[in-house]
C-alpha cells in the first residue's frame, strides 16, 4: 500500500489544450542556443534545449511545462513493459488509468512505471534525467507531427509504447505506419491475457501491418517547475449546475450541458470552435447506421487534411463536410435533440473525451453507468484513409479505423455501429 500511496501521489487531473499539427520549414529548424529551457525563443518545429526536436506548444505553462520535445532518433525496445500487476498497485484504479493517457503525463507515468520495477522504463530512462516515455496522447501528438514533418525525425514507420496502462494486465502502444493506437485487450485478439509481454507487435486480422520489434523514443516537457497535478477523478455522476445548463458559463466536465448533454471537455477559454464538449444523451443516440453508403468516397483526400480532422475542434467541420454525401452518420448526427439543431458527429479526438471521463463502471455488456454508452463501436467523423473511417471501440477505448459502409460487426457479437452526437458551445 505504502507503494502505491506514493505511486498515486504523482498522478492527477490534467489540463487539456487544443493546438494544431505545425508543419515547419527547414529554415524554421534552428539552433538550440535560441531556445532556453525556461521557454523563451521556443516553438514547435526548432531544435530544442536537449537537441531534440519541439514538438507541441500548449500556448501557455501548464502545471507540467508548456513545450514537449522528442528525440531525433528511437531505439529498439531493449525489455518488455512489464508484468502484468497494475502500476498503481491496486486492481481497478481506472481515475489514475484515464489520467494517464492525457498530455502532461508522461514524465508521472515513467516515474510511477520506474518506482514499480517496470523493465522497460528502467533501461530506458535514468533517475534524475528529465527524458521520459510519452504517454498515449503525447505519442499521439508526436505521430501527427511526424507525419506533417516526414524528414524531421529519423523514425521508421514500426510500434512505438507509451507510458500509459490501459489495464492491469495491458498497456497503450502506436503503430506509426498509421497512426492506430491499441491494447489489444477485450477480445480484439482472441486469447489474448496481457500485452505488456510484448517483444513484437501483434498482427490484427484485415491489416496488412506485419509484426515488427517494438521500439521507444524519449521525449521531455518544459519548462518544468516540479508542480503536481490535481488528484486523478471521473465523471461518477452528472451534475445539476443552473449556470453552465442556462447561461452556458461556469461549466464543468460531468455538468448537464445547455442541450441536456454531459460537458467532457473545457479548452479553458473560448476557441475558434467553441470553448466547451458536451456529448448527447443516450435518447439521441443512433444505432446500426453506415459512416457513408459509397467507400471509396475520399471528403479528405490529402495526408494533412485527414490529420487535422482528428483534431479538437473539428467534428463541427468534419461533419459538414459528410453532410454534402449524405453520410448516414453525420445525417443522424444532425438530427434535433433536446430541441437544437447545432449537434455534430465527433471526431476522432473529441470522442476520446467522452470516452476518458465517461466509460467507467461497466459490468459485462451493461451500459456504462454515466452516459449509457454500449460496448461497441462509435462512429467518429474523422477520415482515416478515404475509403475508411475511425471508430472508437467503448470497451476499452481503442480507436480503429473501419470500412464507412459498416453498420455493425460482422461476426458475434453483432453489436451495432453506433453515432453519439456532440455539440460545442462558447462561455458569453
Amino acid at each position: 500500500m505504502k507503494k502505491f500511496s506514493q505511486s498515486l501521489g504523482l498522478l492527477f487531473s490534467v489540463i487539456f489544450v487544443v493546438t494544431s499539427v505545425a508543419v515547419v520549414s527547414a529554415e524554421e529548424r534552428v539552433s538550440a542556443n535560441s531556445c532556453l529551457d525556461t521557454g523563451v525563443g521556443c516553438k514547435v518545429g526548432m531544435t530544442g534545449p536537449r537537441g531534440g526536436i519541439i514538438f507541441y506548444d500548449a500556448g501557455s505553462q501548464q502545471w507540467w511545462g508548456r513545450f514537449l520535445e522528442a528525440e531525433r532518433r528511437a531505439t529498439r525496445a531493449r525489455s518488455i513493459w512489464g508484468s502484468t500487476d497494475s502500476i498503481y498497485g491496486v486492481a481497478g484504479n481506472v481515475a489514475a488509468q484515464r489520467q494517464s493517457m492525457a498530455i502532461g503525463m508522461g514524465r508521472v507515468n515513467t516515474a510511477v512505471m520506474r518506482a514499480s520495477g517496470s523493465p522497460l522504463a528502467t533501461l530506458h530512462t535514468s533517475e534524475g534525467s528529465d527524458w521520459y516515455i510519452p504517454s498515449k496522447d503525447e505519442l499521439d501528438t508526436l505521430y501527427n507531427f511526424r507525419t506533417a514533418n516526414p524528414r524531421t525525425f529519423l523514425y521508421r514507420s514500426v510500434p512505438f509504447w507509451t507510458s500509459t496502462e490501459s489495464e492491469d494486465s495491458f498497456a497503450w502502444y502506436q503503430l506509426f505506419q498509421d497512426g492506430t493506437q491499441f491494447t489489444d485487450s477485450n477480445g480484439i485478439l482472441a486469447g489474448v491475457k496481457t500485452n505488456k509481454s510484448y517483444t513484437h507487435s501483434a498482427v490484427h486480422v484485415g491489416s496488412a501491418f506485419v509484426a515488427l520489434p517494438m521500439n521507444v523514443v524519449r521525449v521531455r516537457s518544459f519548462p518544468y517547475t516540479g508542480a503536481q497535478p490535481p488528484i486523478p477523478t471521473l465523471v461518477a455522476a452528472t451534475t445539476d449546475n443552473p449556470q453552465c445548463a442556462m447561461l452556458s458559463t461556469g461549466c464543468r466536465v460531468g455538468d448537464i450541458g445547455p442541450g441536456g448533454g454531459i460537458v467532457v471537455y473545457d479548452a479553458g477559454v473560448n476557441e475558434s470552435w467553441g470553448r466547451f464538449l458536451e456529448i448527447a444523451p443516450k435518447s439521441c443516440e443512433v444505432s446500426q447506421v453506415a459512416y457513408s453508403t459509397d467507400s471509396s468516397t475520399a471528403l479528405f483526400p490529402n495526408l494533412s487534411a485527414r490529420i487535422k480532422s482528428k483534431e479538437l475542434g473539428s467534428g463541427r467541420f468534419n461533419t459538414e463536410q459528410l453532410k454534402k454525401i449524405s453520410s448516414p452518420a453525420a445525417l443522424a448526427a444532425v438530427r434535433a435533440c433536446n430541441g437544437l439543431t447545432d449537434w455534430f458527429l465527433p471526431s476522432k479526438n473529441e470522442l476520446n473525451e467522452a470516452f476518458r471521463w465517461l466509460s467507467h463502471g461497466r459490468k459485462g455488456l451493461q451500459l456504462t453507468p454515466v452516459g449509457q454508452f454500449e460496448r461497441g463501436y462509435y462512429w467518429t467523423s474523422s477520415d482515416y484513409n478515404g475509403s475508411t473511417a475511425w471508430t472508437q471501440y467503448f470497451a476499452d477505448g481503442q480507436q480503429f479505423d473501419r470500412v464507412q459502409t459498416l453498420t455493425g460487426n460482422r461476426k458475434p457479437p453483432a453489436r451495432p455501429f453506433n453515432v453519439r452526437p456532440m455539440r460545442a458551445f462558447s462561455s458569453p
